[in-house]
C-alpha cells in the first residue's frame, strides 16, 4: 500500500468498491529466497510477496544451564548462510486457550528462544525505513514472536521494518534468591525480561541497517506488559540511546510503587523473599550451600510444573522490580522528576480493560488490587453492580496511570499523544461492555480477519469475530498514525482526523470511537483528578 495516498481515498474505495487491505503486493520479479549479513553471519530469509523476511534470528546466546538467571550475552557468529525462514523456539510458558494455545502447540518449546524476527519492504542498506519494534504483550507470562496475530507482515507492507523478538517469561524472566544473588553479586539482578528487551534493542540498533531499516529511528511498541516495558525502558537509563519513540498501547502500573529486589513493602514481598518461598516448596532449603547449583539444575518442566500449580508474583503480576541496575527508581517517580528519556511518547488505553476481570466475583478484590476503599468507589462511581464497578476501575486505571505519564511527559516538553479506544467490530456492536484489553493491537498488525480462526465457526470468542470491510478500513486508519507516528514522532497526516499533542495547557486525547476518531478535552476529568492523586499519594 501506498501510505502517501490519502486516508479519505482509501475509506472510500475500501468501503464502497469493498476492496481489502492487502499485507503484501505480489512481485514476481523476486526471487524465492533473501540473503542479509548482520554482524554474526549470513541469513538466508523468504520473499514473499513485495516483502522480505527473516525469521528464528539469535540476538543473545542462549541463558541455559549455568547461564540460566544471568544477563545475556550476546549471540555467537556462524559460519555459511543461516537459514532464517522459520520461527525459533518458544520460550517456556503456559499455553493457554483463546491465546496462546492454537497458535503454538505445534511449536517446539525451549529456554533457547533469544530470536527475533524481520520484515521489510526492502533489505538494502541505502532504504533507511523507519523501524517499529514489538514488545510482546502476556503478562510476562505468555506468548511468542511468531504468533498470527503479530505478523509484520501488513504494517511493514506500509513501509516500515517490523521486528518482533521473544524474551524470558515466567520464573525464567524474573526471580531472584539470596543464593544466585551472592554468586552473581557484579551483575544485574531480577529483572530478565528486560535484561533480554535491553539486549535485543541494541541487536537492532547494531544491525536493523542490513535489513532496511534506519537505526537512527526505532521506535518501540507494545501492549499490556509490552506496554509496561515501554514505560520501563523509558525510565531506565541501561536503555538510553536504544530508541527513538516509544508507544504504550493498554498498560495498567503501579505508578510510584513498585515492589524490590530485596527488602519487603507492607503488602509488597521482595523478590528474594519470594524465591525463597519458591525454592523451598521446590525442597531447596534456604541454608543450602548448592541452592545455586540446585536451581539451576531443575528441569524446564518442573519450573513449568510449578508455574502451572502456584501464583507467582503479587498477585499474580510479574512487573518489573527495583533492583538497583536496570531499575532504579518507580516509572512514575522518573517521569516527576522529568528524567525519562526525552523522546516523542504515544499512549492510551480501550474502554474494556474489565475483560481481564472475568476472575472477580466481587469489586472488593479489585478495590483491594488498586487500593481503593468502596467508600471511595461509591463516591466516585455511584455503581451498584460490581461486574460494571469493576469495568469502570479497571478502565479508569489503565488509562490514567497512562494519562499520568502522558501528563508528566508533557510537562517535560516532549511530544505526546494520548488515546482511548472505544471501537469494537461492527457486527458485535452491543455484545460487550467496550473495547477489550489491547483490542486496538489487532487494528495495529492489521491481522483482525485472524480472530475467526481463533473462535472457529462454533464458538464466536470472547471479543468477537465477525470482520467486515468497514472493520478493516478503520484498522487501515489506525495503522496509519501509528505507521506515521513512527515515522517522525507525529501520527498526523494523510487526511486523517487530526490528533492534538497534549501539552500542560490542556488534556486532550483522541478517542477511536465506533464511526470515526473524535478529539475529546477533559476527559472524565473527576474520575481521572481522582486517580491522578491517588499516584501522587503513593497508593499505586
Amino acid at each position: 500500500m501506498n501510505s502517501r495516498k490519502s486516508y479519505a481515498w482509501r475509506w472510500t474505495a475500501i468501503v464502497s468498491l469493498g476492496l481489502l487491505p492487502l499485507a503484501a503486493v505480489a512481485d514476481s520479479a523476486r526471487t524465492a529466497e533473501s540473503i542479509v549479513t548482520i554482524d554474526q553471519g549470513s541469513l538466508r530469509g523468504s520473499a514473499e510477496g513485495s516483502l522480505q523476511v527473516f525469521r528464528g534470528i539469535p540476538f543473545a546466546a542462549p541463558p541455559v544451564g549455568e547461564h540460566r538467571w544471568r544477563p545475556p550475552l550476546p549471540a555467537a557468529a556462524w559460519r555459511g548462510v543461516r537459514d532464517a525462514t522459520h520461527f525459533g523456539a518458544v520460550c517456556p510458558q503456559i499455553l493457554r486457550a483463546g491465546y496462546s494455545l492454537e497458535s503454538l502447540s505445534g511449536r517446539a518449546m525451549s529456554e533457547d528462544c533469544l530470536h527475533a524476527n524481520v520484515w521489510t519492504p526492502r533489505a538494502q542498506r541505502e532504504a533507511r525505513l523507519p523501524v517499529m519494534v514489538w514488545i510482546l504483550p502476556g503478562s510476562f507470562l505468555m506468548g511468542d514472536g511468531g504468533m498470527e496475530r503479530y505478523d509484520g507482515a501488513t504494517l511493514a507492507g506500509d513501509g516500515v521494518v517490523v521486528v518482533t523478538f521473544n524474551y524470558r517469561l515466567g520464573l525464567f524472566g524474573l526471580f531472584a534468591h539470596p543464593a544466585l544473588s551472592r554468586v552473581e553479586a557484579d551483575e544485574p539482578l531480577g529483572n530478565y525480561h528486560l535484561m533480554d528487551q535491553i539486549a535485543a534493542l541494541r541487536w537492532v540498533r547494531e544491525n536493523i541497517a542490513a535489513f532496511g531499516g534506519d537505526p537512527a529511528n526505532v521506535t518501540i511498541f507494545g501492549m499490556s506488559a509490552g506496554g509496561v516495558s515501554v514505560n520501563y525502558h523509558l525510565a531506565s537509563a541501561a536503555s538510553a540511546g536504544l530508541f527513538d519513540k516509544a508507544i504504550s498501547q493498554s498498560s495498567g502500573i503501579r505508578v510510584m510503587r513498585d515492589r524490590q529486589l530485596r527488602g519487603d513493602l507492607p503488602g509488597l514481598p521482595s523478590l528474594e523473599t519470594e524465591g525463597l518461598q519458591i525454592a523451598k516448596k521446590l525442597g531447596i532449603a534456604a541454608d543450602d550451600p548448592a541452592a545455586a547449583q540446585k536451581l539451576r539444575g531443575l528441569s524446564m518442566q518442573q519450573l513449568l510444573e510449578f508455574q502451572r500449580n502456584n501464583l507467582i508474583g503479587v498477585g499474580g503480576s510479574l512487573n518489573p522490580v527495583i533492583d538497583g541496575r536496570i531499575v532504579v527508581r518507580s516509572v512514575g517517580e522518573v517521569f516527576r522528576a522529568g528524567e525519562q528519556h526525552k523522546v516523542p511518547y504515544l499512549t492510551g488505553a480501550t474502554s474494556w480493560e474489565g475483560s481481564l476481570l472475568g476472575w472477580a466475583k466481587s469489586a472488593d478484590p479489585v478495590l483491594g488490587i488498586l487500593g481503593v476503599s468502596r467508600a471511595q468507589a461509591d463516591g466516585l462511581y455511584a455503581e451498584r453492580d460490581d461486574r460494571q464497578l469493576n469495568n469502570k476501575l479497571y478502565a479508569d486505571f489503565f488509562f490514567g496511570s497512562q494519562r499520568y505519564l502522558a501528563k508528566q511527559h508533557a510537562l517535560a516538553g516532549q511530544s505526546t499523544y494520548v488515546y482511548h479506544f472505544t471501537r469494537v467490530l461492527d457486527a458485535h456492536q452491543g455484545d460487550y461492555y467496550g473495547a477489550a484489553h489491547g483490542a486496538e493491537t489487532r487494528y495495529v498488525f492489521g491481522t483482525l480477519d485472524g480472530l475467526g480462526l481463533l473462535a472457529g465457526p462454533a464458538q464466536p470468542g470472547v471479543f468477537g469475530y465477525r470482520v467486515g470491510d468497514p472493520d478493516r478500513a478503520y484498522a487501515e486508519l489506525v495503522r496509519g498514525y501509528w505507521v506515521q507516528f513512527a515515522r517522525s514522532g507525529n501520527p498526523n497526516g494523510d487526511g486523517r482526523p487530526g490528533w492534538p499533542a497534549s501539552s500542560p495547557g490542556n488534556d486532550l486525547l483522541l478517542e477511536f470511537g465506533q464511526q470515526s476518531p473524535e478529539v475529546r478535552r477533559d476527559f472524565r476529568r473527576e474520575r481521572q483528578q481522582f486517580w491522578e492523586r491517588h499516584f501522587e499519594d503513593g497508593q499505586l
